[in-house]
């Protein structure tokens, strides 16, 4: 499983998320203070927006998408 902290401040950063869960294929949650969302959903994700601290946990992914993965989501890091 991958663990990422992330800011997610607007709806740009949630598509963003969603972008690049399809772009390497990988299914995740967030987490942030008892919210728990999917990483692929925009719309139910925007009522709990800003998210200044959510966790991103990655536990579907390929071993060699690690480093691809990771450079990409620092975009997001808080």
């Amino acid at each position: 499983m991958l663990n990422y902290t992330v800011k997610l401040d607007s709806v740009k950063d949630l598509v963003e998320l969603k972008k690049l869960a399809d772009r390497f294929d990988i299914n995740g949650k967030i987490n942030q203070n008892g919210f728990h969302g999917d990483m692929r959903s925009v719309l139910r994700n925007i009522f709990y927006l800003p998210l200044d601290e959510a966790t991103i946990e990655i536990d579907d992914y390929r071993e060699s998408q690690v480093g691809y993965i990771s450079e990409a989501i620092n975009k997001l890091s808080a």
